[in-house]
């Protein structure tokens, strides 16, 4: 999320850019579908490995992921192994992001 300029009432505009690409390996997990407030909801889960590195260790819940077209809310960051050179990314579609 950045933030935009300001208008003459003192909002801040903001939007998505683009922080960072990196090739990664993106494995989703099987979809389920549920019902709220009467509407079908297809909600997944995936997963996403990147390299480690000092821009990529900076990303938090607070960002999206766009993979395949896709954007995925980023859940939470875990680091893979103990030499601090892959994380890994719990990522979700069809929430709010």
């Amino acid at each position: 999320m950045a933030e935009g300029a300001v208008d003459d009432y003192g909002n801040v505009y903001s939007g998505w850019s683009n922080l960072i690409t990196r090739y990664g390996d993106l494995r989703e997990q099987k979809g389920k579908e549920r019902i709220e407030g009467g509407a079908l909801q297809d909600v997944s889960l995936a997963t996403l490995r990147v390299r480690s590195d000092s821009t990529t260790q900076t990303i938090t819940a607070a960002d999206r992921v766009s993979a395949r077209g896709i954007t995925w809310a980023i859940k939470n960051a875990i680091q893979v192994d103990s030499k601090n050179t892959l994380l890994e990314f719990v990522l979700e579609k069809g929430v709010a992001s």
